[in-house]
């Protein structure tokens, strides 16, 4: 059986469905949020206090100069993220 994009590979290649990393996405990207990464309990709990839920969708606003905070926009706020802080959340394109 081969792949559905049309490349005629054996097997289904679609990099584009993985699921993304905080640090991977791009300004205009929309994620969800579908869980947490093993990490710090702390800073579980801080990014919890901020709204970052189960079921809640982030949007890519601005990435800084060199890269480092991403600014997304959660619920009716903003809100500008490491990206390796970050990378604790598990996401999926919305």
């Amino acid at each position: 059986m081969s792949c559905n994009c049309g490349c005629g590979s054996p097997k289904s290649t679609k990099k584009w469905n993985a699921e993304p990393k905080f640090s991977e996405l791009k300004k205009g990207d929309k994620v969800e949020i579908v869980g947490y990464n093993d990490g710090d309990a702390r800073y579980k709990s801080k990014l919890l206090s901020m709204g970052l839920v189960r079921g809640v969708t982030l949007e890519v606003m601005q990435i800084a100069p060199l890269g480092d905070p991403i600014e997304v926009s959660v619920l009716s706020y903003r809100l500008s993220l490491r990206r390796e802080e970050g990378n604790v959340l598990n996401l999926k394109r919305v």
